[in-house]
C-alpha cells in the first residue's frame, strides 16, 4: 500500500509540474481512478501525507519527494536548484529514558552471529548475564546505536498444545518488530527495575521481566501469578537474533515458553493493555497461514509449533484480471527469494520470453553484468544510475523497447527493483498489461537459497549487506502493490508445484 500511494504521488506531481498538498494529490488521483480497489478509508489524504512524510524523513536527500512549504510536496528532481527545501519540524514520539539491559554487540563475534533461533546460544547468553559484560543503558541512547544489543524477552503462552496469539495495535510505543501483524510473543525490554532477587538464578532481571510484562499485557489468574513467581512451567527455549533489519540488529530476544494453569479463565483470555487485541488460541487441528504473523512469530512457530501453522509454499492472487494476455509479467522479490527459479520455470515450461533488467542496466552503464562485475560494485553503480532524475524512465524505455522487439504475448521482466520504474513502464505501455508477481521468502531461508544458487560460502552478515544495499531498498515495498504473491517456504519441488498452481488459477497454461 505504501508504494501505491508513493507511485501515485510521483505520477501526479510529475504531470502537474507544481507542488501540491496531500489532499490535492488524492483528489486528482480519485478523479483519474489511479488508486486500486485496495485503497479504502475515510481519510486517504491523511494516509498520503503520512506516506510522503515518512519517505522524506527516512531517506532525506535520497527521497524522490521533498517539501516546498508546510504541507506542500513536490518531486526533488523537478525543483529548481535555487529553490530551498522546506524542513518540517519532526514529530517526536515520547522516547523512554528508562535504563534497559544491553551488552556490546562485539561480544557476538561475526563468526558467531546467526539469523533466526538458536537453542545452543543459551549458554552464551547465560555467560553474558553472569560475567559482568551486560549493563543498563538509557533506552533512548540504546535505540540510537548498533554498538549495543538490547536484551528483550519473548514469551509464548501455551495450553495443551495450543499457542496464544494476538494482534498488537498499530499505534503503540512498542518496538516496530512487535507492532501490527499477528504475534505469539509477549514481552519487552529488561529494565534496571527488573533486577530484583525474586528468582534464585542471577539473570539481571530477565525472568522478572517475563512476570512483569505478562502481568501488564494479560489479566493473569492468581494461580498463574503464583506459578510465575515460583518459576514453574516457565522454560527458556532459545535465543532469537535478527540482523535483517535495523531494529533487529539492536535487539537480542530470550525466548521462553509458559504452560498456563488449569484455570477456566484461559478459555477466554483477557488482555491487560489496550494495544493487545484479537486474543485467540492457535490449535493444531486448525492450522493457520504463517504469513499472517510478524517475522519473529514466524520463526518461533516454525521452530516450536509447526503443527499450528501452514508453513509451506503457497500463493495469493489479488488482481487476476491484470494477468490477461498479452502482458509483460514482472517477477519481483528480494535477493535470494526464488524469483530466478520462477523466471526459469516460466520461460522453460510456460513459453515466456525473458527480458532481464539487470543485463539492460549493465548495457546502459557499459559494464559486464554480475558476476563478471562484482555484485557490490554493480549495485553501487546501478543505484547511482537509477536514483538519477532520468534513471527510472531510461530503464523503463529500454525494457519496453526490448520487449517490443520480441513480438510475444508472454514476456517476463526479471529484476525490476524500484516502483518508479514499474510506473514508468506502465505509462509507456498504456494499452498493454504489466502485472507483477512478488516472490516472498524469510531472510534466513533466502540466505540458504542464495548460498545454494551462488555456490559460495558467505556469512549471514555478508548476505544481508547484499540484500540491504541502497539499490535493493525499495524491493520489499513492492509486495503491497503486486497483483499476486508466491510464498517460498520450503524445497524446490513444492515451490515448483506452487508456481504451477498459481499459473493454473490465472488461466495460463504451459506451452507444448
Amino acid at each position: 500500500m505504501a508504494s501505491e500511494f508513493l507511485s501515485v504521488a510521483e505520477h501526479i506531481l510529475a504531470r502537474e509540474g507544481r507542488p501540491l498538498k496531500a489532499k490535492e494529490i488524492v483528489q486528482i488521483a480519485i478523479q483519474n481512478r489511479l488508486f486500486s480497489d485496495k485503497v479504502a478509508g475515510k481519510t486517504p489524504h491523511q494516509t498520503m501525507k503520512s506516506k510522503l512524510s515518512v519517505d522524506i524523513r527516512r531517506h532525506d536527500s535520497n527521497s524522490r519527494f521533498l517539501r516546498t512549504g508546510p504541507g506542500r510536496f513536490y518531486l526533488r528532481r523537478l525543483l529548481p536548484p535555487s529553490h530551498p527545501e522546506y524542513r518540517a519540524p519532526p514529530f517526536e514520539k515520547p522516547v523512554s529514558h528508562e535504563p534497559v539491559l544491553v551488552f556490546p554487540a562485539s561480544c557476538l563475534a561475526e563468526d558467531q552471529r546467526f539469523q533466526g533461533i538458536s537453542t545452543r546460544r543459551r549458554t552464551f547468553v547465560k555467560r553474558l548475564l553472569q560475567t559482568g559484560k551486560c549493563r543498563y543503558l538509557d533506552r533512548a541512547e540504546a535505540e540510537a546505536t548498533e554498538e549495543f544489543k538490547q536484551i528483550v524477552t519473548y514469551v509464548m503462552i501455551t495450553r495443551r498444545g495450543s499457542v496464544l496469539c494476538f494482534k498488537r495495535g498499530s499505534y503503540s510505543l512498542v518496538a516496530e518488530f512487535l507492532r501490527g501483524a499477528h504475534c505469539v510473543g509477549f514481552g519487552g525490554h529488561v529494565t534496571e527495575a527488573d533486577n530484583l532477587p525474586l528468582f534464585p538464578v542471577d539473570d539481571m532481571g530477565v525472568r522478572e521481566c517475563v512476570l512483569r510484562e505478562l502481568s501488564e499485557e494479560l489479566q493473569l489468574p492468581l494461580a498463574d501469578e503464583r506459578r510465575l513467581k515460583e518459576g514453574k512451567r516457565l522454560k527458556w527455549v532459545g535465543v532469537l537474533n535478527d540482523d535483517s533489519s535495523a531494529v533487529g540488529r539492536r535487539h537480542l530476544a530470550v525466548v521462553f515458553q509458559y504452560e498456563v494453569s488449569k484455570s477456566d479463565s484461559w478459555q477466554a483470555p483477557q488482555r491487560g493493555e489496550k494495544s493487545v487485541t484479537q486474543l485467540r488460541w492457535l490449535r493444531p487441528d486448525r492450522a493457520t497461514r504463517i504469513w499472517d504473523f510478524e517475522y519473529w512469530s514466524q520463526l518461533c512457530l516454525q521452530r516450536f509449533f509447526p503443527d499450528v501453522v501452514r508453513a509451506t509454499s503457497d500463493y495469493k492472487i489479488i488482481r487476476p484480471k491484470a494477468f490477461r494476455l498479452p502482458h509483460l509479467l514482472c517477477v519481483l522479490g528480494e535477493v535470494g527469494s526464488g524469483k530466478t527459479e520462477v523466471t526459469r520455470m516460466l520461460t522453460s515450461q510456460f513459453g515466456y520470453v525473458e527480458v532481464n533488467s539487470g543485463r539492460l542496466v549493465a548495457e546502459i552503464l557499459g559494464v559486464p553484468p554480475v558476476p563478471q562485475t562484482p555484485r557490490g560494485e554493480f549495485q553501487e553503480r546501478a543505484w547511482k544510475f537509477i536514483s538519477s532524475p532520468d534513471g527510472p524512465k531510461t530503464l523503463a524505455t529500454a525494457i519496453v523497447r526490448r520487449a517490443n522487439d520480441l513480438n510475444s504475448e508472454r514476456i517476463l521482466i526479471d529484476g525490476v527493483r524500484q516502483p518508479q520504474t514499474l510506473a514508468a513502464m506502465r505509462g509507456l505501455l498504456s494499452e498493454r498489461r504489466v502485472p507483477s508477481i512478488y516472490v516472498h521468502t524469510l531472510p534466513h531461508l533466502a540466505f540458504r537459497f542464495y548460498q545454494a544458487r551462488e555456490g559460495v560460502k558467505i556469512t549471514i552478515l555478508d548476505f544481508l549487506k547484499v540484500r540491504s544495499a541502497p539499490v535493493e531498498r525499495d524491493v520489499p515495498t513492492l509486495i503491497s502493490s503486486s497483483d499476486a504473491v508466491i510464498y517460498n517456504w520450503t524445497g524446490k519441488a513444492r515451490f515448483h508445484r506452487t508456481i504451477r498452481r498459481t499459473m493454473a488459477e490465472l488461466g495460463i497454461g504451459p506451452c507444448q
